[in-house]
């Protein structure tokens, strides 16, 4: 209603996930009359980001320049900008009910965009960045639950805003990775949102849906009710956690732990798990190759996605968002993948739940309809809607931008404005 304005035709939008395994860069263009589609797409190892967060800028910028380099030769195209993902683990929350009263009877744009102004004003976060601010619900003389309240008639407007905040200091620190790559950031999304963006259905988020994005460093939570986003939270345990697991219980490398997880993981006890044997190559050059039961592999995984789970059950209940968010459950990231995670995800949460796909975007292939690949085409499908946001472009990481709406906050800063707005 109020964000980015809708991209021009034709205008063709990279998009940019950077993840703790993989960095994906996906290339589009709008089809006119028919939606996105995808004209190009890279892939990079991510190895320099933990958690989300950049902690090797080298290394990190060489899994950007891959992904980017690869997307480029495949749509014949050079990019100089990208939307890109965030899933940090201090991604949280945060409401504010504002109200003001206007000059006018009748509400118009300009006194909907001073209340939300006011509310991004209000809110002093100094080590956050605000990545959203969604306006939730309306209200006009005190009648709440109203969508869009322009062209009605009252004394008083007020608006709940949801904002979806991030840590400032890892948020400076990707940007700086890719400008160092000679990009531009237009637009940052919390990685949740976006996965959401990507799977769910109109009534999926009418009627209340958590989506739980199970990354490789990070697992975070988008809840939808209403048709609108109402909490985000992150915690940073992931699918690594799982092969770090396998790596120091069964003493096997690494490389090789993700490959058992890969093949043999799985978080549900099978019939025949106590007699299947897992090989595992040995750590030490001069050790022999080691077989563990598969029942061994699965009681790690098993062990770790349940604690996972537990631990974001008890937060969305803190929350109060286990109840509110409705009683279904979609999971994305390559962590849902596993075997009998979705089954575990029911007995947890009590909840229906399935594996999110990503749909929406023409000429995807195979490997893109996957769960993991969630996030990338959520960006590239957000980037040609309207989001109805109160903010747009990216976060402002210099702190500047709403210490100045605080500053026009002032009684005559207020006066001057309403003069110009009325006059």
């Amino acid at each position: 209603m109020f964000g980015r304005p809708k991209q021009k035709q034709a205008e063709t939008i990279a998009v940019l996930d950077i993840g703790s395994s993989k960095v994906v860069c996906l290339i589009g263009r709008e089809e006119p009359g028919m939606g996105v589609r995808l004209i190009g797409k890279g892939f990079g190892v991510s190895s320099g980001v933990k958690h989300g967060a950049v902690i090797d800028l080298e290394a990190a910028e060489a899994g950007i320049r891959s992904a980017v380099e690869k997307a480029e030769r495949a749509a014949g195209v050079t990019v100089h900008g990208v939307n890109v993902n965030v899933a940090l683990r201090s991604l949280r929350s945060q409401h504010m009910r504002v109200q003001t009263e206007f000059a006018s009877g009748e509400v118009a744009d300009r006194d909907l965009k001073r209340v939300m102004n006011s509310s991004l004003s209000e809110l002093s976060q100094p080590d956050y960045a605000i990545l959203h601010a969604i306006p939730m619900q309306w209200s006009v003389d005190g009648e709440a639950g109203i969508d869009d309240p322009r062209g009605m008639f009252g004394k008083s407007l007020g608006v709940d805003m949801h904002f979806v905040l991030g840590g400032m200091g890892p948020l400076r620190n990707l940007a700086h990775c890719i400008e160092r790559c000679h990009l531009e950031i237009r637009s940052v999304t919390a990685s949740p949102y976006a996965s959401a963006l990507s799977v769910l259905t109109e009534d999926e988020r009418d009627l209340g849906v958590t989506v739980i994005d199970m990354g490789a460093g990070v697992t975070s939570v988008a809840v939808f009710r209403d048709n609108v986003l109402v909490h985000v939270d992150a915690i940073g345990v992931g699918g690594r956690n799982v092969t770090q697991d396998i790596a120091r219980g069964l003493s096997t490398p690494p490389e090789a732990a993700e490959r058992i997880k890969t093949i043999y993981g799985s978080a549900l006890h099978g019939a025949d798990d106590d007699l299947a044997m897992v090989p595992c190559p040995p750590v030490g050059a001069q050790d022999r190759l080691q077989h563990h039961p598969r029942a061994h592999v699965t009681a790690i995984v098993r062990s770790r996605i349940e604690e996972t789970f537990e631990l974001l059950n008890e937060r969305l209940h803190n929350a109060g968002m286990d109840n509110y968010a409705g009683r279904q459950i979609v999971l994305t990231g390559g962590a849902a993948q596993l075997n009998g995670v979705r089954e575990l995800a029911e007995l947890i949460f009590n909840k229906r739940v399935r594996i999110g796909q990503p749909h929406g975007i023409f000429s995807l292939d195979q490997s893109l309809t996957e769960s993991d690949f969630a996030v990338a085409t959520g960006l590239l499908k957000q980037a040609y809607e309207n989001p109805g946001e109160a903010i747009s472009g990216p976060p402002d990481l210099s702190g500047r931008r709403y210490r100045e709406r605080r500053y026009s906050g002032h009684p005559i800063g207020r006066s001057f404005q309403w003069l110009r707005e009325n006059f």
